[in-house]
């Protein structure tokens, strides 16, 4: 008698058997999938039907009576993130057809990723530790390597299975039971043998002394990774790791032990994550339509700064004048690491019209990017999304090489491309705006001129500078200012100074205090042009005014520019964006009051080779 047990995968297709022998339902196999299976709900076994909390002492009472009996060969059970299981039934030989369920198209692809643990207790906690206990005691003894995997594959299931707060509570428990033993290392500390010179003898002890130092200042959940990373899929599984341990250390106090112990398994497990995800390690992939679904849907659900709004969109996105290219690595080989979006035409882009087309745009641009591709046309690159998309891998930096690596890429295929930049959103700008703009209402500082605070007056018909400021940060939060053309007109001015001001000279330990601009300037690029009204839509409003800025690589200087930036913290940007930055800087500070009759500030003239 064997047991066999259907699951669908989602969305719906053809229904699976799996096989599990009755001898092994108390082994590993029963541990690992019985049980998931088996929770779902009503379970039939043989002449029985039961519910979940009678079937689990069922199925050991009918396995005791069946031990000794001969076991054929059991099929492979593969577990994937995507399945959803359903009801068992136990049967002899034959199996009734299950009736397929009707596909039902969805708008947009289905998530890659699993679905986020549950946030009550699993009861696994205890079996969590129980099986790295148990890894950890074979270190260093007899006990092959196969079993000790096995051990840390259990340890790993039954971490999957975990809420959030129990891994919380898992992860402290890896870092200050398995940290580094410091009375051993006090030891070794006081018994440093003296050398003298010219005797190799004394010299060969202290080499040992440090090789034995070194080995006691590794802490044990060093090995415990190491193991892990041996598994199959077990890099995976320690970038999900790290990501549960970066969202502990935000919970935490900053001077607590608790934090002290996870900062040092965090960088333990960075180093390690650095070193197997260096760039020599990673490969280039273009995505296109083609490409298989998996990876597509992927792409489609990590995008994170204009999302994909169906299937239509993300294969406008990865067809003709657009190019799609992520970073994989050979562990992880479905997963992609950071996703580059590129449009390809004949001038640097001022807005996201055209290259995220929205309902709205013209037909004429979709039938002529349906009809093929004109290189002798493409002269001009544009970054317009860059995601990293493994929470696991912050502070590990790929994006850099990856646009260098697309640039190559381009140049070998599109001889007449000479102009590459990025077309960037601000994320921090509203944000930061509102509480300038609370800081004006008390006093602090200055946003306006005189005659923008008139105009302003008029418009929101109020009598108060302190009832400007109040009437805008509400509006800015709301995003009700860009549906009155008047006042959108009257805005236009003073947040694309403002905008320059905060790209420009707001600071963070020296450098630019908006994380995209500090990425593309540590790369090189230098700050070119300020684009109003480039992102209408809902978020783009919320991020940053609807305003985005050009960065543009000119690939001859990129070297000097990256070595000015990180040696001296020097910002490299266009006349007129350091124009609008230094007026902005100005009004802030007070140091300048322009009147209603003050002239307006000189015309500058950007050509497309504008550099500083």
């Amino acid at each position: 008698m064997a047991l066999y047990m259907f699951f669908r995968r989602v969305p719906a297709e053809s229904s699976r058997v799996l096989f599990i022998e009755p001898s092994l339902a108390r082994s590993t196999v029963y541990r690992k999938h019985g049980l998931g299976i088996w929770q779902c709900g009503l379970v039939s076994i043989g002449e029985y039907s039961c519910t979940v909390d009678q079937e689990h002492q069922l199925l050991l009472s009918r396995t005791r009576r069946m031990e000794g009996r001969a076991i054929s060969s059991p099929i492979p059970i593969h577990k994937t993130r995507s399945q959803v299981f359903f009801p068992a039934s136990l049967g002899l030989s034959t199996l009734s057809p299950v009736r397929e369920r009707p596909l039902t198209p969805s708008p947009l692809p289905s998530p890659p990723s699993s679905p986020p643990p549950p946030s009550s207790p699993s009861g696994f906690l205890q079996y969590t530790k129980d099986a790295l206990q148990k890894a950890v005691k074979k270190r260093g003894s007899k006990a092959s390597n196969l079993d000790i995997d096995e051990d840390m594959r259990d340890m790993c299931y039954y971490y999957n299975q975990l809420s959030i707060g129990e891994k919380s509570e898992f992860l402290l428990h890896l870092a200050k039971n398995l940290g580094t033993n410091h009375d051993q290392v006090k030891e070794l500390a006081q018994s440093i043998p003296r050398a003298n010179e010219g005797d190799p003898d004394e010299a060969t002890a202290i080499l040992r002394w440090e090789d034995r130092l070194r080995q006691a200042l590794q802490p044990s959940f060093h090995w415990v990774t190491m193991q892990i990373s041996r598994l199959s899929g077990g890099v995976k599984f320690l970038v999900d790791l790290r990501e549960h341990i970066l969202v502990t250390l935000y919970g935490l106090s900053s001077d607590s032990e608790n934090q002290a112990a996870l900062k040092t398994l965090d960088v333990t497990l960075r180093e390690l994550l650095s070193l197997w995800f260096t760039v020599g390690l990673l490969s280039l992939q273009r995505i296109t339509w083609e490409s298989s679904c998996d990876m597509l849907q992927k792409v489609s659900e990590y995008e994170a700064v204009h999302p994909v709004r169906n299937w239509t969109d993300l294969k406008r996105r990865v067809g003709n004048y657009r190019r799609c290219f992520v970073f994989t690595h050979s562990c992880m080989p479905s997963e992609p690491l950071v996703v580059l979006h590129t449009f390809l035409t004949n001038e640097i882009s001022r807005s996201m019209n055209k290259i995220v087309q929205n309902p709205r745009y013209s037909s004429e641009e979709e039938n002529s990017m349906a009809a093929g591709e004109d290189p002798s046309t493409i002269t001009t690159a544009i970054f317009y999304s860059i995601t990293s998309t493994q929470k696991g891998l912050q502070g590990i930096e790929l994006g850099h090489y990856l646009i260098k690596r697309v640039v190559r890429e381009l140049q070998a295929e599109l001889p007449k491309i000479s102009q590459f930049s990025s077309l960037s959103p601000i994320p921090g700008y509203t944000k930061w705006l509102i509480g300038s703009l609370v800081k004006a209402q008390r006093g602090e500082i200055k946003l306006f001129t005189d005659c923008e605070v008139e105009d302003l007056q008029k418009l929101f018909s109020v009598h108060s500078e302190y009832e400007v400021y109040e009437k805008l940060r509400k509006s800015l939060g709301n995003n009700g200012w860009s549906d009155d053309e008047s006042l959108v007109k009257a805005l236009e001015e003073p947040l694309m100074r403002l905008c320059s001001h905060y790209l420009y000279n707001e600071k963070r330990r020296g450098f630019a205090f908006d994380s995209v601009a500090n990425f593309h300037l540590k790369n090189g690029a230098v700050m070119w042009r300020i684009n109003w009204k480039a992102d209408w839509s809902p978020r783009g409003l919320g991020n940053s005014c609807g305003i985005m800025v050009n960065y543009r690589y000119f690939l001859e200087d990129c070297d000097t520019n990256t070595k000015k930036y990180l040696e001296n913290a020097k910002i490299n940007a266009s006349d007129p964006v350091v124009l609008l930055a230094r007026k902005g800087g100005e009004i802030i500070r007070g140091s300048t009051s322009t009147s209603p009759s003050s002239p307006p500030p000189p015309v500058i003239t950007i050509t497309p080779d504008s550099k500083m």
